[in-house]
């Protein structure tokens, strides 16, 4: 005979509840009326989930996670802190004053404007709500003003008044209510984008230029994304109108809002402040390749001048000639006239010198009276014609010294760029033994 199996105890009831439903009873039998010890009921546990309240929603979903006006205060002492950054710049460095100084000013009134949007409560006040506008404002246009500044480029300021002066008059005529609030709001986001992107257009060549493309791109590439940011805004705010969406206001788009001001003036004033440091190790390297008199290159420059030229005559083998000037009698000048004349001597030999040069040429003061030059492209014949031109024109000069000149080429059988050089320098010691002020070629 089959008997049913008792089922299992089903999860969460009670002991006996899976018996007393399933395997506790046979088939066909019936329970008596009495004497019968009623069984668990499975039910309760069910009925008392029925009865609980449902589960509060995430908070995330309630309230935001980021309190906005704490965050405003929070990217308000960054801006801060950038601007005693471009003051320290300014004190330590001094490069580029000028601009650093506009960026002073950027930061500082960038601080000022979202501190009064933190102090922003009811009643309204006019310098909390439309003064916040303001400063923004003329923070940008000092922005733009310095980048300009910085890069060397004519500035803007018509244009930059045509549009600035009238969205201020706007902002000073608004009030501080909701009413206005929409107009005032959709005015100074504009406005920015339009300085941002005005800015980011007129300097984009010059960075490319001085700083190279992937620099550019570094400071382009997230300006423009800022700009697009600030548009949305904009667009936003026209959306919602007449309802404002100010920036004290705890939601998402408010702390995008504050996320993108702090991103991108960390990227501005690191990038920045990189191309500052970039620009003056470059000054410094080119002061190291001067000579402090002439303003010609120097000994180090010329022997790196030369090198390239001698690698580039090896690879493609154009011809590369060498000259090599030592002025005649050079130390009775100084004995006799002091060497303030002797100086301004040759500072003279080095602007003429200049003159006849070509754009690739090379020319350097190596020590004392001796001078380089390094002439890609240039056969022995066309050396030898300029050197006999500078002769004559240095005894022409009026300078009270005549020169000799040693003139090389560069030949298949050299081992470095150096034997170049050497020749040349045997070929002056021959004009020199030969009577001065003359030339002669190695």
């Amino acid at each position: 005979m089959i008997r049913a199996q008792p089922a299992p105890a089903l999860a969460g009831s009670p002991p006996g509840c899976g018996s007393a439903l399933a395997g506790g009873l046979r088939p066909g039998r019936l329970l008596p009326a009495h004497g019968v010890r009623r069984a668990p009921s499975c039910a309760a546990p069910a009925l008392r989930f029925a009865r609980r309240p449902p589960s509060p929603a995430p908070a995330s979903l309630v309230n935001p996670l980021i309190d906005v006006p704490a965050l405003l205060w929070v990217v308000a002492f960054q801006m801060g802190l950038y601007a005693l950054m471009w003051l320290l710049s300014l004190v330590l460095l001094q490069e580029s004053r000028r601009a650093v100084a506009h960026w002073v000013g950027f930061m500082l009134l960038l601080c000022a404007g979202l501190m009064l949007a933190a102090w922003r409560s009811e009643p309204r006040l006019w310098w909390a709500y439309n003064g916040t506008n303001a400063v923004t404002v003329v923070g940008f246009a000092l922005m733009r003003r310095g980048t300009e500044r910085f890069l060397g480029l004519p500035a803007r300021d018509r244009e930059q008044l045509a549009v600035v002066l009238p969205t201020l008059a706007l902002l000073a005529w608004l009030g501080p209510g909701r009413e206005d609030a929409p107009l005032r709001i959709v005015a100074t986001y504009c406005v920015q984008a339009w300085i941002l992107a005005r800015t980011l257009w007129t300097v984009r060549p010059a960075l490319a230029a001085e700083f190279g493309r992937r620099s550019m791109l570094g400071i382009v590439v997230p300006g423009a994304l800022m700009v697009v940011m600030l548009l949305l805004l904009a667009g936003r705010q026209w959306k919602a109108w007449p309802e404002p969406t100010e920036m004290q206001v705890s939601g998402a788009a408010n702390v995008a809002v504050m996320l993108t001001y702090l991103s991108g003036c960390a990227l501005f004033s690191f990038g920045f402040l990189t191309m500052v440091t970039q620009r003056l190790v470059m000054r410094l390297r080119e002061a190291s390749m001067r000579d402090a008199l002439t303003g010609l290159f120097n000994r180090r420059a010329m022997n790196e001048a030369l090198q390239r030229a001698w690698l580039r005559h090896r690879r493609s083998g154009a011809p590369l000639a060498a000259l090599v000037i030592d002025l005649d009698h050079f130390k009775r000048i100084n004995d006799t006239a002091g060497h303030a004349a002797g100086d301004a001597v040759l500072v003279q030999v080095g602007a003429l010198l200049l003159k006849q040069l070509r754009g690739e040429d090379v020319v350097g003061r190596a020590g004392g009276e001796e001078f380089w030059l390094v002439l890609p492209d240039t056969r022995r014949e066309h050396a030898v014609a300029l050197a006999e031109r500078l002769r004559l024109q240095m005894a022409e000069a009026g300078l009270g010294v005549t020169c000799s000149i040693g003139v090389a080429l560069a030949e298949a059988a050299d081992g470095d760029a150096g034997q170049v050089i050497a020749r040349a320098d045997a070929a002056l010691y021959r004009a020199k033994t030969a009577g001065r002020n003359r030339v002669e070629s190695g």
